[in-house]
């Protein structure tokens, strides 16, 4: 092989393991990858360690990868967004993609003039850059951010949204840059040819994406790749039409297919989601390596002044002014004007403009430039980090009482009278289902439900599933249940989600055994249980427990005797239900629900006789199949 394939090779090799083993570390301290990333790519590149130099990949060869990864980045950020929970919070996000990016981009080009005295071009560029954020952190952060849906729902959208808006006006004001003789209307002209190349090759990629998948003429093991086709030419003809037209086109073609309602999205999602993690790991390596340490050692304490003035003023002064009161209130705003990290498209946007900066003789502002961008990417992630869980404790939504939600997946007559017994005691439930027909039969009882799949994160979402939720994964499907609870822990970041096995694995308790609960404490016979509910023959008890030691070592006795024929749904402590009781612990808890047949009441209640007061045990049964 010749030099520059070697160099190729050994760039792309490294770039990629580091990558991925700071996504790893990532996953395990519970970190946007952003900044293992970042910390990687700079300290194995050739100003430090050395280990690798972006440089040899060549400046076009790099130029291609930001490109490419960027569609892709985009193109899966469109296919997550939910346009309805969108229209719902449209009105905000519409005045932060207008007013809060006027605002952002004027007040930030304002501060690196001011304080760090570069020109005002390369200000108005940085400005520019510095209006996106990205779903890229954004989404990680949100799984350790508790706060109203509304403002995770804004945040989500601006984020993907404001991408291409911000990427557009930064090539914009590169253009004016460079191209000093470039008037008003060929900026209007080029801007008008971009929107409009990108907007229709998008939602005609799209759209060609949604009739594929819905004809099912595809192999299913080639879906995904038919669609990464389509978005590759999409953007390719993009940008043979107009420069930075292709990643509007990415976000449109995202946007149509996640419109389309087509029946299952999931697969291509996952394969979308996997790509862009390992197009962003690569990226930010190559170009955290390629970014001039001096040069942001350079800005010194201005930089970080200016950069906590985006953090402190710019970014709530942006929100305030687009977000009215009768749409928030004044803690939903400031939670949302101080969550602003910037990511991926940051920083790929300026080295790219960095790249053209310097091919037109402006070094110096290059530099300055991308110096200043990527130090706004690490403190602002930083500071994101550490707020996301601190932000919540001081506007109070940790004690939020509406926060008291617990999700049911899987609609039959078990989880409907659990269901009902949770709504008494003052919690939100929602039941979750694929099968339209339980979901009528759930709101004909008067219950929250969603109709969706139980493998896609959307579903979870309409629940309003978050870190604090509580999700109970009930159907008769054991390694259903196992895949829900591993999915809302991995996109949620919920701690112990609850599960009903049948045939318990052997090795699932090694597995699942620190993070995850089973729903009665053991093994349940879903199929039975349910048939005799049906039949009336069996029913759920709430049992308030004998303070006196001798009665409740009778009633551990009776549970213990025949566990399949006591099953324990949840203990209740100060209103608050606890999943998979310890028998020898019952004395943490006041109250026991649980499942009792016809047959197995009797014991009970001579176990109980002489200790539990009339009003103690509430019939809940009967209420359920009312």
């Amino acid at each position: 092989m010749s030099h520059d394939v070697d160099a190729i090779l050994h760039t792309l090799v490294v770039a990629i393991v580091l990558g991925i083993a700071a996504q790893l570390l990532a996953h395990r301290w519970k970190l946007p990858a952003i900044l293992p990333l970042l910390v990687f790519g700079i300290v194995s590149g050739p100003h430090l360690l050395g280990l690798f130099d972006p440089a040899g990949l060549g400046v076009h060869h790099l130029e291609v990868l930001i490109h490419l990864g960027v569609a892709i980045i985009l193109f899966e950020g469109g296919l997550s967004l939910d346009l309805r929970q969108l229209r719902s919070v449209s009105g905000s996000v519409r005045n932060l993609l207008s007013i809060g990016t006027a605002v952002t981009a004027a007040a930030a080009a304002w501060l690196a003039q001011a304080l760090l005295g570069v020109s005002w071009p390369t200000a108005a560029l940085f400005g520019a850059i510095v209006t996106v954020t990205g779903p890229t952190v954004i989404v990680p952060l949100l799984r350790h951010l508790i706060a109203p849906r509304k403002v995770r729902t804004i945040l989500v959208s601006e984020g993907l949204m404001i991408d291409p808006i911000g990427a557009v006006l930064a090539y914009l004001v590169l253009q004016w840059i460079v191209r000093q003789n470039l008037g008003v209307r060929e900026l209007a002209t080029e801007l008008l040819i971009l929107a409009i190349a990108g907007g229709i090759l998008g939602f005609a990629a799209g759209s060609i994406a949604t009739v594929l998948l819905r004809l099912r003429h595809t192999a299913a093991e080639l879906r995904s790749l038919t669609v990464l086709a389509l978005l590759a030419g999409s953007y390719a003809l993009a940008e043979a039409q107009a420069p930075q037209s292709g990643i509007l086109a990415s976000v449109v073609m995202g946007l149509t297919v996640s419109a389309s309602d087509i029946p299952d999205l999931s697969p291509i999602k996952a394969f979308k989601g996997q790509l862009t993690a390992l197009i962003i790991s690569v990226l930010f390596i190559l170009l955290s390596a390629h970014l001039d340490l001096d040069a942001v050692l350079a800005l010194g304490g201005r930089g970080l002044v200016v950069v906590a003035g985006l953090i402190l003023l710019v970014r709530p002064l942006a929100v305030f002014l687009s977000v009215p009161p009768r749409e928030l209130g004044f803690r939903e705003r400031l939670l949302l004007g101080l969550t602003a990290p910037r990511g991926i498209v940051a920083a790929a946007v300026a080295s790219l403009s960095a790249i053209q900066l310097q091919a037109e003789g402006f070094t110096g502002e290059a530099a300055t430039l991308e110096g200043l961008v990527y130090l706004t990417i690490l403190v602002t992630c930083v500071w994101a980090t550490i707020m996301a869980p601190l932000l919540p404790r001081l506007f109070g939504y940790l004690d939020d009482p509406s926060r008291r939600r617990v999700v049911l997946v899987g609609i039959h007559p078990l989880s409907i009278a659990f269901a009902k017994l949770l709504r008494g005691e003052q919690l939100t439930v929602v039941l979750i289902d694929s099968a339209r027909n339980k979901v009528a039969a759930a709101l004909g009882e008067g219950l929250r439900a969603v109709c969706g799949d139980a493998r896609d994160v959307a579903t979870y979402e309409d629940a309003g599933v978050e870190r604090d939720t509580q999700v109970l994964a009930l159907t008769t499907n054991d390694e259903l249940n196992i895949l829900i609870a591993d999915l809302v822990r991995e996109e949620f970041g919920v701690e112990h989600p609850v599960i009903a096995v049948q045939q318990p694995h052997e090795d699932l308790g090694q597995r699942h055994g620190a993070w995850i609960d089973l729903f009665t404490g053991d093994r349940l016979d879903l199929r039975r249980w349910r048939r005799q509910l049906e039949e009336g023959k069996a029913g759920l008890e709430t049992l308030v427990l004998p303070r006196q030691a001798e009665r409740l070592a009778n009633l551990r006795s009776v549970l213990r005797s025949a566990p399949q024929e006591y099953p324990i749904l949840c203990g209740w402590s100060g209103g608050k239900p606890i999943f998979g009781v310890d028998l020898e612990r019952l004395g943490e808890v006041d109250r026991l629900s649980l499942l009792l047949a016809d047959r197995s009441r009797q014991p009970l209640a001579a176990a109980l006789a002489e200790e539990q007061p009339a009003e103690g045990a509430a019939e809940v049964g009967g209420a359920a199949a009312d």
